[in-house]
C-alpha cells in the first residue's frame, strides 16, 4: 500500500497540477492515487515526465464534464442476504458521501435489515474508493435436523477391527445376538429450525424437518421409561428386515460356517443349512441341526444335535449335547451325549461317549463301529463291530468311569465340610455365650464373624455338592445292573469289550450276538442278538 500523503493534487484556472514531497515511489502508485481522486482523464506524458523529474505538472485541463460527484453503488447477494457498497469517488475537490446519502442509497434499494452503521462510518472514513465493503447482513436461517434411528447393536455392521488388534478370525462372529433389556436402538429426536430474514425484511423459512419413528416387531419394544429407546424382550438373533428390527429365537444359516459367517455363540435353537468348516465353532442354548458336514469343529448344545451330512473329525474338533445326538457318519470325531448316539451309517476311529447308548443300526454294512473307543451307560448296538483286518475296537459300557471319579469326589469335598462344621460349630457357640454374658472384647468379635461367615460357605458348598451327588446316585442307579453290546451281523477279532468293570476280548468273528455281564460267573457272555435281558431300560 503507497502512502497518498506523499502526493498533492492543485485544481488551478487552467488546469489540474500534480505535486509530490518524496520522490520514493513508483508508476503505479501515481496511477492509483489519481483513480481513488476521480481524475480519470489525464496528460500520459506528463504524467511521463512527472516520474521522470518528480517536478509539480499540469496533467489536465480544467473540464466540468469530468469533474464529477462522488456516486454510491448498491449491490445485493444474490440471496438478499447480504448488501454492499462501493463508492466510485468524487472529483479530488469535490466532497465524498455523507453516512446519511449512503443510508438513503440504501433505503431506495430496499435495505432496511441488519445495516452496520459502522462499516458504513468506516468505508466514508477511510475513503475506500471502487471497493464493495458489505454493510448489512440479514440474519440466516438456522437449519434443523431430521429425527433419526441410532443403531446401538446394527446386525448389518461388517466385523471391525483396530490397525494394531489381534484377533482369532475362527472365534470372531457375524451373528448379532442379543438379551433381554439390552438396549438396540435410540431415537434422536428432530429438531426445528428457525426461519432467518433478508436485508430487505422478507422472511427466509428454514428447511422443513423429516420425522422418524421405530420399525420393529417380534421381541423388541419401546422403553418404559424413556420412549426414544428400543430394547430387546427376548433372547435371539437381530435381524433387519428391509428396515424392520427384529428378534429371532431360532438362528436359520443359509451358508457354510467359514470365515464368511464366522462362529457362531447363539441363545437359542440354531439350524445351518451347509457345513461347519475346520477351526469354526458352534455353541447353542438349543438345539442344533447341520444339514452339511461338520469338519474339525467345535459343536455344543444344551438340547439335541442332529448332523445330516456326519462328522469328519480329523483328529481336532469336538461335538458335545446334553440331550441326544443324531448323525450319518463319524471319522475320527470325539463326540459326547447326555442321551443317545444315533449314527445312520459307519463310526470309524473315534471316540464316542453317550450317557444311554451308542447306536450304528442303519441300512447295510456301512452301520459299523470300527477303530477307537466306544463308552455308554447302557448299551452299544451296531450292524458290525470292528473290521476284517482286526482293527482294535474298544467299547465299554455300564458305569462310565468319569461318573465313578466325580462321586468319590463329591463324597470326599462333602465329608470335609461335615469335618469342619464339626470344628466350627463349638467354637462359635462358646463365643455367643460370651456375646450374651456381655464378655466379648473386639479380638473376639472379629473372630465370632469369621466363624459365622466360614459356617455359611461350608454349608453352601455341602448343600450345593450333595445336591449334585444326589442327581449323579440316580444316573448311577439306572445303570447299575445293566449294560448290553449287540452286534446283528458280525463282531471281528480284535474288539475289546467291558460291561461294569469286567472285559472281554473277541478272538474269532461271531455272529448275531450279543455281550452281557454275568455276575455269578464275574465274567462276561455271549448270548443271542434279540436276547431282551440287560436292554435299554430292562
Amino acid at each position: 500500500m503507497f502512502d497518498k500523503d506523499i502526493f498533492s493534487l492543485e485544481a488551478r484556472p487552467d488546469g489540474i497540477y500534480l505535486s509530490c514531497y518524496d520522490r520514493d515511489f513508483k508508476e503505479n502508485d501515481v496511477y492509483a492515487y489519481l483513480k481513488e481522486y476521480g481524475i480519470v482523464r489525464y496528460d500520459f506524458k506528463a504524467v511521463r515526465k512527472f516520474l521522470k523529474d518528480g517536478e509539480t505538472c499540469k496533467i489536465c485541463a480544467r473540464n466540468p464534464a469530468f469533474e464529477k460527484d462522488a456516486k454510491i453503488l448498491v449491490t445485493l447477494a444474490k440471496d438478499k442476504m447480504t448488501a454492499s457498497v462501493a463508492i466510485e469517488p468524487p472529483f479530488f475537490a469535490k466532497p465524498w458521501p455523507t453516512e446519511e446519502q449512503v443510508m438513503k442509497s440504501l433505503e431506495a434499494h430496499g435495505v432496511k435489515v441488519g445495516i452496520k452503521e459502522n462499516a458504513v462510518r468506516s468505508l466514508l472514513a477511510r475513503k475506500i474508493a471502487n471497493e464493495p465493503a458489505i454493510v448489512a447482513e440479514g440474519i440466516k436461517p438456522v437449519e434443523g435436523k431430521d429425527a433419526f434411528i441410532e443403531l446401538i447393536k446394527d446386525p448389518d455392521k461388517p466385523f471391525e477391527v483396530r490397525d494394531d488388534e489381534k484377533i482369532d478370525f475362527w472365534s470372531r462372529s457375524t451373528i448379532v445376538t442379543v438379551h433381554p433389556g439390552q438396549e438396540i436402538a435410540v431415537k434422536h429426536p428432530l429438531e426445528n429450525g428457525k426461519n432467518g430474514i433478508d436485508v430487505t425484511g422478507v422472511v427466509v423459512k428454514a428447511k422443513p424437518v423429516k420425522n422418524v419413528e421405530f420399525s420393529f416387531g417380534e421381541g423388541l419394544k419401546r422403553d418404559d421409561e424413556n420412549r426414544l429407546l428400543l430394547i430387546a424382550t427376548a433372547e435371539g438373533q437381530l435381524k433387519n428386515d428391509k428396515g424392520r428390527l427384529l428378534i429371532l429365537p431360532e438362528l436359520d444359516i443359509h451358508k457354510d460356517i467359514d470365515f464368511g459367517v464366522g462362529s457362531i455363540d447363539f441363545t437359542g435353537a440354531v439350524k445351518i443349512h451347509g457345513s461347519v468348516r475346520e477351526g469354526f465353532h458352534v455353541v447353542a442354548q438349543g438345539n442344533i441341526e447341520i444339514f452339511g458336514p461338520v469338519e474339525g469343529a467345535d459343536i455344543d448344545s444344551q438340547g439335541v444335535v442332529i448332523v445330516h451330512g456326519g462328522v469328519r473329525g480329523m483328529g481336532k474338533g469336538t461335538l458335545r449335547a446334553n440331550g441326544d445326538v443324531s448323525l450319518n457318519f463319524a471319522d475320527q470325531a470325539t463326540i459326547r451325549s447326555g442321551g443317545t448316539i444315533l449314527a445312520k451309517n459307519a463310526i470309524l476311529h473315534s471316540h464316542l461317549y453317550a450317557q444311554r447308548a451308542v447306536m450304528a443300526l442303519g441300512m447295510g454294512k456301512k452301520s459299523q463301529i470300527a477303530g477307537g473307543k466306544i463308552e455308554a451307560g447302557l448299551e452299544v448296538s451296531c450292524n458290525i463291530l470292528g473290521s476284517e483286518m482286526g482293527t482294535k475296537t474298544e467299547v465299554v459300557v455300564g458305569l462310565p468311569p468319569e461318573m465313578l471319579e466325580k462321586r468319590k469326589v463329591f463324597t470326599t469335598e462333602i465329608k470335609r465340610c461335615e469335618e469342619n462344621l464339626e470344628r466350627v460349630e463349638p467354637n462359635l457357640a462358646l463365643l455367643k455365650k460370651l456375646e450374651a454374658a456381655g464378655q466379648l472384647n473386639d479380638k473376639k468379635r472379629a473372630i465370632m464373624m469369621s466363624l459365622t461367615k466360614m459356617k455359611f460357605q461350608l454349608q453352601a458348598a455341602r448343600d450345593s455338592m450333595q445336591t449334585e451327588l444326589n442327581a449323579l446316585l440316580e444316573q448311577l442307579e439306572l445303570v447299575k445292573d445293566k449294560g448290553i453290546v449287540r452286534v446283528k451281523d458280525t463282531c471281528y477279532g480284535g474288539v475289546v469289550i467291558s460291561i461294569r468293570g469286567l472285559s472281554h476280548i473277541v478272538h474269532e468273528p461271531c455272529k448275531f450276538t450279543s455281550f452281557i455281564a454275568d455276575d455269578e460267573k464275574r465274567a462276561i457272555v455271549l448270548v443271542p442278538y434279540d436276547y431282551m435281558g440287560g436292554r435299554l431300560g430292562g
